[in-house]
């Protein structure tokens, strides 16, 4: 029984030395799930609040500014004027707003004279959970808004009015029939290419070191960024063509339309899959197993691929931690891409800071490659 219990206690004590010899052991084991954590935590959240939101004013009177001052509130955050509804689509179109209040310019006569006035939601249907939340948010501050005015009515005039005074229309834009496949299908573009091309790169250094032929690397005259290019460039090339057969299928399978050019969101595309070629570089770089850079590469590409993207909720909805996270991940500058090129038809002059930001990660990334990556073990 003691010798048993002895061997137990041996073989544990080897055990921890061996996790404590493997650095990288030791960082999944306790450092991963605490980042997992904290990220997940700022990342899921099913309120839909702070909506960045405007309003357009044509009545310039004293009821259409308590309607607007009852939408300004928790649920709906007042972001800056706006002029027209030409300029309202165009924020809207680059998702600096979510929803725009219009009031016509009877507004406040047909209430004054009992009529009921119309006024109209313009709400960007990218999301289509979302702006369906957002109507109901609409409605209900519009219904509150009417039972007051017909309490003021009845109490001036003595007369109870079962009309409400004012009518919300809600338009959607950009995906009128608000069906999710419009948006989540396209989406997974962004998701895929992320993923894939960084898995499929980083097992290319580990790989090498863990059967060790990368001594045969050390051993020859190549320099650092002959070497790095000659690993990036045959992924950058099945990665592509995967873009390609993902955005047919979007087409051919799902009868999803992209209502914008192909051409404006190849750059995106090409920028975008060259940035994950080199985060899975940048991992197998730092790692020396297949099965570690595997890992690793899983836990960083896929938690901001359904969190952090805007695939699924929009950043916008996020906390400032949030907002924070999903502007260093380069997905969310992809997204803003495809759903500008598939659900908004925007060109490429209209998304040339996304794909600058996108041009940035790039030459960071490799240059970060080129310090990293060394020539020798040690």
């Amino acid at each position: 029984m003691m010798k048993s219990l002895y061997r137990i206690k041996e073989i544990a004590f080897k055990e921890v030395k061996e996790i404590y010899r493997n650095r990288l052991f030791l960082v999944l084991a306790f450092l991963v799930p605490f980042i997992m954590f904290v990220v997940f935590g700022y990342g899921i959240t099913l309120d839909i609040e702070n909506m960045p939101f405007s309003f357009i004013d044509y009545d310039h009177s004293r009821l259409s500014r308590e309607l607007v001052e009852r939408f300004i509130g928790r649920y709906f955050k007042f972001e800056r004027p706006v002029k027209d509804v030409d300029e309202a689509e165009d924020l809207l179109s680059r998702g600096a707003l979510r929803a725009v209040l219009v009031i016509p310019p009877d507004y406040s006569k047909n209430i004054y004279k009992g009529r009921t006035a119309q006024v109209q939601l313009l709400v960007d249907g990218g999301f289509p959970y979302t702006s369906l939340i957002i109507r109901g948010y609409a409605n209900a501050i519009v219904a509150a808004f009417n039972q007051e005015l017909l309490r003021q009515r009845q109490y001036r005039y003595g007369v109870a009015s079962t009309e409400p005074p004012v009518r919300i229309e809600t338009r959607y834009l950009f995906n009128e029939s608000l069906k999710t496949s419009y948006a989540l299908v396209p989406g997974l573009i962004a998701i895929i290419l992320l993923i894939n091309p960084a898995v499929l790169t980083a097992i290319a250094i580990a790989r090498e070191k863990e059967f060790g032929t990368i001594y045969n690397i050390y051993s020859t005259p190549l320099r650092k960024i002959e070497f790095l290019l000659g690993k990036t460039i045959p992924y950058m090339i099945i990665s592509t063509i995967n873009f390609f057969v993902v955005v047919t299928g979007v087409k051919v399978l799902f009868g999803i339309p992209m209502k914008g050019s192909l051409f404006v969101l190849l750059p995106g595309a090409v920028l975008y899959v060259l940035i994950n070629v080199m985060i899975g570089l940048l991992i197998s770089t730092m790692t020396r197993t297949v099965v570690s850079a595997q890992i690793v590469t899983l836990i960083v590409t896929i938690i901001p691929a359904f969190l952090y993207s805007g695939l699924l909720i929009p950043v916008s909805n996020l906390g400032v931690e949030g907002r924070i996270m999903a502007h260093i991940y380069p997905t969310m500058y992809f997204m803003r891409i495809i759903h500008g090129v598939y659900l908004k038809r925007l060109g490429l002059q209209a998304l040339l800071t996304e794909i600058g930001i996108l041009l940035g990660y790039v030459i960071m990334l490799f240059a970060l490659a080129m310090v990293i990556f060394k020539k020798r073990e040690g």
